[in-house]
């Protein structure tokens, strides 16, 4: 099991608590090296504008979400280990290394905690506009983001990877590569921007607002790559195994931050806290593995699964056919 380095990102908390943050993925073939991808100077080379809050900014912040009863996330759940929709028992739910974070910060509120599963260019609007508390879906820090919204210290790294079809792979030795090409990002994710700044100017750039959506316009030939971090994209692969994650050499990204409403300093400070805690106790490593692991296995077992249901179809049609035949004969 990869095992990747958390960011151990603050020293000390002093008597106020630092606001900032970044974020980042990557992947290569058949990807061993995943554990490469958090780096511990990200911190210092990505770093937000830093903004501090005391106790009192704290204590209100907090007495707000526990007068509210629930903390509200905000995510879009495509992106396995981070979250994703996963069929438990017959139900649906919305699993993930960021929900056992959400999950974390709620229970250490005493409230429940509230999933709004969004496209992911909706995140930050439900910020802006009240919908939701806190936004969890692999969020890193831009210029433009930090207008709207508040991030959080960094949590977690990794590296970025283009998502491409297995029998196309060798084609592809660099960004340059990819000249004249279609290349996918999610829409409103860093990875467009790296898109546009990186990749040949000649690229026509497909943006779509799930993830899942992109991976399937690679595998029937609409898109040439998808531009996606190492852990999804070996996700991807293993549901689609018409496709293979590969370094080109895509710049990597800064950490992986929880984004909160713009100015509302003392959740951001608790979040950032709480993050803290989670980070020096293993629990985000933790997850990393336990859901990366879960994602790999439910690819196999919903394989498994629409197997069964093609089978049981054949056999229903069958029985059909023969059931005519019968009547016909009668």
């Amino acid at each position: 099991m990869k095992k990747f380095r958390l960011l151990t990102l603050i020293a000390a908390m002093f008597a106020f608590v630092l606001v900032g943050c970044s974020s980042g993925n990557g992947n290569a073939n058949g990807a061993n090296d995943a554990n490469d991808g958090a780096k511990n100077n990200a911190t210092e080379q990505n770093a937000a504008e830093e903004t501090t809050a005391d106790q009192k900014e704290i204590d209100a912040a907090v007495q707000d979400i526990k007068k509210k009863g629930k903390l509200v996330l905000a995510t879009s759940a495509d992106y396995p280990p981070y979250e994703w929709h996963l069929l438990k028992d017959g139900k649906d739910e919305i699993v993930g290394f960021d929900i056992e974070i959400a999950k974390e910060l709620a229970d250490s509120l005493d409230v429940e905690l509230e999933i709004k599963d969004l496209d992911f260019e909706g995140i930050i609007p439900s910020l802006a506009s009240g919908q939701a508390d806190i936004a969890i879906a692999g969020l890193s820090t831009t210029p433009e983001r930090l207008n709207a919204v508040n991030m959080s210290i960094p949590y977690f790294e990794n590296k970025q990877v283009a998502l491409v079809p297995k029998d196309k792979a060798d084609q592809y030795k660099s960004m340059d590569d990819f000249a004249g090409k279609v290349v996918a990002a999610q829409t409103g994710s860093l990875q467009e921007n790296t898109v546009r700044e990186n990749f040949p100017k000649d690229v026509e750039l497909k943006s779509l607002p799930r993830i899942n959506n992109l991976a399937l316009e690679v595998k029937n030939g609409t898109a040439d790559a998808l531009v996606i971090s190492i852990s999804a994209g070996e996700q991807y692969a293993k549901q689609f195994p018409e496709l293979v994650a590969i370094k080109v050499g895509i710049p990597d990204e800064p950490g992986v931050c929880i984004a909160t409403q713009k100015d509302n300093d003392g959740l951001t400070a608790y979040v950032n806290q709480e993050l803290k805690k989670m980070i020096d106790e293993g629990k985000i490593d933790e997850w990393f593995n336990e859901y990366e692991k879960i994602s790999s296995e439910s690819v196999g077992a919903e394989d498994a699964e629409s197997a069964d249901a093609g089978n049981n179809s054949s056999n229903n049609d069958n029985a059909a056919n023969q059931n005519d035949a019968n009547n016909a004969k009668n």
